[in-house]
């Protein structure tokens, strides 16, 4: 709703980022030449890099002076008179090399001064005016939608009225010899909330009636208590209209007739009968008498007839455009909200009258400090110009457009009134705002000259030893600088920098096993094999597992960064979790294996222990047959529960789940010493948690008789334990204690809140229980459980048209299809890891190392299967031989071009295959702007090649010479 007319302001900022990054981190001089010739860093910032890559050069610019006294080969005999002239002019020499380097030093000394005042002129002033845009671009956008809603509060204040009127007087024929009991009081306190001037009933008259109806107002208004001259003009108490022959001082003429003079067809009146104001000399006014108000009565009167529903109040409000207020001077609008009666809701009987006194509109809509932010408000067929005061004060500053040009770049516009109306008069009204040159005057000091005059004083009254002190000292205030801008760019990067490496390693060790399994097999194929160069099956056992040790510990970096990113979310509740059947009993047992390897290295014994399900227990339902596994994860052979075959489940996001259990069962590692113990118990509660509210799955809620108790996980430790002070305390925000000193690497204190959150976004409850320090904790997990050994049929159904949809095939005999594809990476490990992945699968791959490569290659595919389409059509054949890329897997940070620049530029083309954004960056605006630039989907790295055929599936194959799905 919000527009902005320009961005010059983020791509400076991004472009000056850039070139400081690379100043600090070295680039070679490819890197340079590349960054000097981008588009998107400015002539100053290229010098700025230029000057940084010859830092240290020496170039030769002073001829070295010859030694010319070196003593001469002749050993001849001089007089005394000839040695003192050498000495005298050896004195001048040296008395010409000290002036020759003092002057060197003045020069120096004078250059410096110079060049420094002249950089921290420019840059603190550059700094200033920075900060007056930022400021400008938050307080802009604060204003107008604090605009917007002042409006919509004051169309909401009319409903209101509207429906007073309306339920006080329900039937037609109480109208319109009405009484609203309170109506002062009731409206001013509406007035108030909506800032507006006048909350009024206008009401319709029939001529004939005209007198009968002044003689029951002037009974209202002595009721409710207005002042004896409340109606009353220069000719008495009456209905009065503008004096147009000015017979009146006042200027205002007696309506008997209610005869108008622009051609108005209604030939009622339309009285101004009520007002918050308790003597508001705008009552008793004929608001059809005058054209810029009558033509919108017209208008809502057309629009009530076409109303064929006679059991419904048609939405048939109006917006006039810019007018002038009976009753308080200046640019206005009024806000017209028709009443129908609550018995008889197809009668348009009146209509409820707010002002849009545009004065009002724009008070405080801006902090007090805020001075010279111009606000132009304009309809289709007028404009005024308004400029914000420091203090909140709004002067008017005349008719039309009256901004200052040289901002344009800086305009932000909204629609103050995008409500649905139903009125065709109705205006819109448009509120643009400028920056002024007051307001960014507001930000500009003298210190950028004071410091650099002082950098001038400083270098002439200081010594060569401060003088080089100084440039430390701005070498280090610069290095600070580029440490802050780093931290400012720390929380969009920290997912692709920790991502992009972590995905190079998940792909090669799911390629190692590959290439593993597919070596054992060939090896075993052979009958003449070396021996000892066949690997056994032990061997290759091993290996698996070492690779599976090692990417499910990567995915628990990645789980930790999931949490840092989520928290933001949990705090805004826009933390979204996605329902499904989740097997907690096996979620749980794959945690706790997750943690087998740590527990095994920091010598604590931690045990699993899985009560048998009550309903599975059938007769012996009083004794709990257990299975007890413990740290090396060994099962019981008596136990005949499997963990992953229960029916009972919990209904809920299974990474969020196993976010909360990793969570818990990491604090017990870190809180525990060596030699410590760790339970983990699961217990199945029959009656557990019976208030909780149901979940919802495949957006149907769960029937109740599907519930099934509770699931009850326990995590005890015989680490430090807590105090009663420290458990109340425990599921805040940042809470650390002191018993964070005996963990191995501390911990940002956010883990136990963000688990506390999911949970309850799943209806259960977590708690912590304690016998005091050093005592060890206990953690306490309730989630509700459900059966569901079918799936809904719902979900059936669902499944069923996502195959005839796509084309799917539940067959055994079915082949997955093989695709051609482009991976486009900058990363070259990952991109060639990734390419033989997707190849052992049977794909065909392409590569390209920037979207640039990656627009230039779908570009030539495309013309190579027009062409060949085109010669295929020439010779009449149906043979084809090149086959098109159908998906394109994108990576996002990429050199000249970015991935979601790219999914844009080959969209452009027309391209109508799939592509899958590859990116480190899972912020929710990141992925959003990623799909808004043309990506299908989004895939988040490290890659799992589960998800990528999931895509695939929810997007068929495309043919390369029509846009339909290939079968």
């Amino acid at each position: 709703m919000i527009e902005q007319s320009s961005m010059s302001m983020n791509a400076k900022m991004n472009s000056g980022a850039t070139a400081a990054r690379s100043s600090m981190e070295k680039t070679t001089s490819a890197q340079q030449r590349h960054d000097e010739n981008d588009p998107d860093i400015s002539k100053p910032q290229k010098t700025l890099l230029r000057s940084h890559s010859n830092r240290g050069r020496y170039y030769p610019g002073t001829k070295k002076p010859s030694n010319n006294n070196k003593p001469s080969s002749n050993h001849s005999t001089v007089s005394h008179g000839s040695v003192r002239k050498v000495a005298k002019i050896s004195e001048k020499c040296q008395v010409s090399r000290t002036m020759m380097l003092r002057t060197l030093l003045i020069g120096c000394l004078l250059t410096a001064a110079a060049v420094c005042a002249c950089l921290a002129y420019i840059t603190l002033r550059n700094a200033e005016q920075e900060t007056a845009i930022q400021t400008y671009n938050s307080v802009s956008i604060s204003a107008l939608e604090n605009a917007r809603s002042i409006i919509h509060r004051k169309f909401q204040a009319s409903e209101i009225t509207a429906a007073l009127a309306s339920w006080t007087n329900p039937n037609e024929e109480d109208w319109p010899y009405i009484f609203i009991n309170g109506y002062m009081n009731i409206t001013g306190k509406i007035a108030a909330v909506a800032q507006s001037t006048t909350q009024a009933m206008m009401v319709f008259i029939d001529p004939s009636e005209r007198e009968a109806y002044e003689d029951h107002l002037q009974q209202v208004y002595q009721i409710e208590g207005r002042p004896n001259h409340t109606g009353v003009q220069d000719f008495g108490f009456g209905i009065w209209k503008p004096d147009t022959n000015n017979t009146y001082e006042d200027g205002r003429a007696p309506d008997i007739t209610g005869e108008n003079t622009w051609g108005g067809e209604d030939p009622r009146l339309t009285v101004l009968s009520l007002h918050n104001v308790p003597d508001s000399s705008s009552l008793l006014y004929n608001l059809y008498s005058e054209e810029d108000r009558g033509i919108h009565v017209d208008s809502m009167n057309a629009c009530a007839n076409e109303n064929t529903d006679p059991n419904v109040s048609p939405s048939c409000a109006v917006f006039t455009d810019m007018l002038e207020l009976k009753i308080r001077p200046g640019p206005a609008g009024l806000l017209f909200q028709p009443v129908f009666p609550a018995n008889d809701p197809s009668k348009f009987v009146g209509f409820a009258t707010t002002s849009l006194h545009w004065e009002e509109a724009l008070t405080n809509i801006v902090p007090d400090y805020v001075n010279g932010l111009t606000c132009v408000i304009s309809t289709a067929t007028a404009t005024f110009t308004y400029e914000l005061r420091r203090g909140g004060a709004v002067e008017l500053i005349g008719p039309g457009d009256l901004h200052d040009p040289r901002y344009n770049q800086y305009s932000k516009s909204v629609i103050l009134n995008d409500i649905e109306t139903g009125s065709s008069t109705s205006a819109v009204y448009v509120l643009t705002v400028y920056p002024s040159q007051a307001m960014f005057a507001t930000f500009s000091t003298n210190s950028p000259l004071a410091v650099a005059l002082a950098f001038t004083g400083v270098i002439f009254l200081c010594t060569l030893l401060f003088f080089l002190y100084d440039f430390l000292m701005r070498h280090e205030a610069e290095q600070r600088k580029l440490i802050l801008d780093m931290k400012r760019r720390f929380v969009r990067f920290i997912s692709h920098e920790i991502r992009t490496p972590l995905n190079t390693v998940c792909v090669g060790l799911e390629l190692l096993e590959r290439e593993l399994r597919k070596d054992t097999s060939k090896a075993k194929e052979q009958e003449d094999n070396i021996a000892g160069f066949s690997p056994t099956n032990d061997d290759v056992d091993f290996w698996h597992n070492v690779t599976v040790d090692v990417r499910e510990n990567a995915m628990i970096a990645v789980s930790i960064l999931n949490d840092m990113l989520n928290y933001d979310k949990l705090e805004t509740k826009s933390l979204e979790i996605e329902t499904e059947e989740v097997n907690v009993w096996g979620l749980i047992d794959q945690t706790v294996h997750q943690f087998q390897l740590q527990a095994i290295n920091r010598e604590v014994d931690m045990k699993l222990t899985f009560e048998k399900p009550k309903t599975l227990l059938g007769s012996s339902a009083g004794t709990a047959d257990s299975s007890d596994r413990s740290s090396n994860h060994q099962v019981d052979e008596n136990a005949d529960f499997d963990p992953e075959c229960s029916q009972l489940c919990v209904v809920g996001d299974d990474v969020r789940l196993s976010q909360v259990f990793r969570n818990v069962i990491s604090n017990a590692l870190k809180f525990t010493p060596q030699d410590g113990k760790i339970g983990v118990s699961v217990t199945h509660v029959l009656d557990g948690l019976p208030q909780a509210e149901d979940m919802v799955i495949h957006g149907h809620p769960i029937a109740r008789e599907r519930r099934r108790g509770s699931i009850l996980i326990r995590v005890s430790d015989s680490g430090v334990g807590l105090t009663k002070e420290q458990l109340k305390l425990l599921f805040g925000e940042g809470v650390q204690f002191d018993a964070n000193k005996l963990q191995h690497g501390g911990g940002s204190g956010l883990g136990l809140s963000i688990a506390k959150g999911i949970v309850e976004l799943h209806h259960g409850t977590i708690h912590a229980e304690s016998e005091g320090a050093g005592h060890g904790t206990t953690f306490v997990i309730e989630i509700p459980l459900y059966e569901m050994s079918l799936k809904d049929e719902a979900e059936e159904v669902s499944q069923t048209q996502a195959q005839t949809e796509t084309g799917s095939s539940c067959d055994g005999d079915s082949v997955p299809k093989k695709r051609k594809i482009l991976v486009v990476e900058d990363a070259m490990s990952s991109r060639k890891m990734l390419i033989r992945l997707l190849e052992r699968e049977g794909h065909t791959c392409l590569a390209a190392s920037n979207g640039r490569d990656a627009v230039e290659t779908i570009e030539r595919e495309m013309d190579n299967s027009r062409l060949e389409m085109s010669m295929r059509q020439d010779l009449s054949t149906h043979i084809s031989s090149h086959v098109p890329i159908d998906t394109v897997l994108m990576d996002y940070e990429m050199p000249f071009m970015n991935g979601p620049d790219a999914v844009r530029a080959i969209r452009r083309l027309d391209y109508k295959g799939t592509i899958i954004g590859v990116t480190g960056n899972v912020l929710s605006e990141d992925v959003e702007y990623f799909k808004e630039s043309g990506a299908d989907e989004v895939l988040a790295k490290p890659i799992s090649m589960d998800r990528l055929r999931e895509y695939w599936d929810r997007h068929p194959m495309y043919s390369r010479d029509e846009n339909t799905p290939r079968t």
